[in-house]
């Protein structure tokens, strides 16, 4: 997948969602390791691995 700028996000990164498009659709993902970027993910390649507690 690509972020929006261009950089390469390599499969297995890990992301914080900080949006969610067409009720689920598809999330835009905030990566920090190992390359700084944002992304739009389909629902179907996002794997929950963790959930902030609120």
């Amino acid at each position: 997948m690509t972020g929006d700028d261009d950089l390469t996000v390599p499969a297995g990164a890990t992301g914080t969602v900080v949006a969610v498009y067409a009720d689920g659709a598809a999330f835009e993902v905030e990566f920090t390791d190992p390359i700084d970027t944002l992304a739009t993910v389909e629902a179907d390649t996002v794997c929950l691995v963790e959930r902030a507690v609120r």
